[in-house]
C-alpha cells in the first residue's frame, strides 16, 4: 500500500509541476509571459488553436491534480488512523475519597433569630 501511495505522491507533484507550467505559458490578452517562453513558436506548432489546446490541458491537468489530491487524503488518512481510544485498555484509575467530616455539611444549622437595632428618637437641632 505504501508503494501505490508513493506512486500517487510522484504523480502528484509531476501534476502540479505540468499545470504550473502549462499555466504559464497561456498567452493572456497582454501577452505575458507566454510571449517570453516562445509565443509565436507554440502557435506555430499547434496553429490557431494553441489556446484551446491549451485550455483543455489546463482543465485536465486540473482534474488529475484535484482527483490525486483526494485519493491521497483518503488513503493517507486511513493508513494512520488508531483509534485514541485503542491504548486506553484498562480501566482508570480509583480516586481515593477524602476523609469523613467531623459533622455533616448538608445538614441544616440553627439561624438565629436578627438582631433588631433600638429605634432612637429624632434628635432636635438647637436653635440659634
Amino acid at each position: 500500500m505504501s508503494v501505490f501511495i508513493g506512486f500517487l505522491y510522484v504523480v502528484e507533484v509531476v501534476a502540479c509541476l505540468l499545470l504550473a507550467m502549462v499555466v504559464m505559458i497561456q498567452k493572456p490578452k497582454e501577452g505575458g509571459l507566454g510571449g517570453a517562453i516562445g509565443g509565436g513558436m507554440l502557435e506555430a506548432s499547434l496553429g490557431a488553436d494553441a489556446g484551446n489546446v491549451l485550455i483543455k490541458t489546463t482543465a485536465i491537468l486540473g482534474a488529475i491534480f484535484l482527483l490525486n489530491t483526494l485519493v491521497l487524503a483518503r488513503l493517507t488518512s486511513t493508513v494512520h488512523s488508531k483509534s485514541l481510544m485503542a491504548a486506553e485498555s484498562e480501566p482508570a484509575p480509583v480516586v481515593e475519597q477524602a476523609p469523613a467530616l467531623p459533622f455533616d455539611m448538608t445538614a441544616e444549622l440553627p439561624v438565629e433569630a436578627p438582631v433588631e437595632a433600638p429605634v432612637e428618637a429624632p434628635v432636635e437641632a438647637p436653635a440659634e
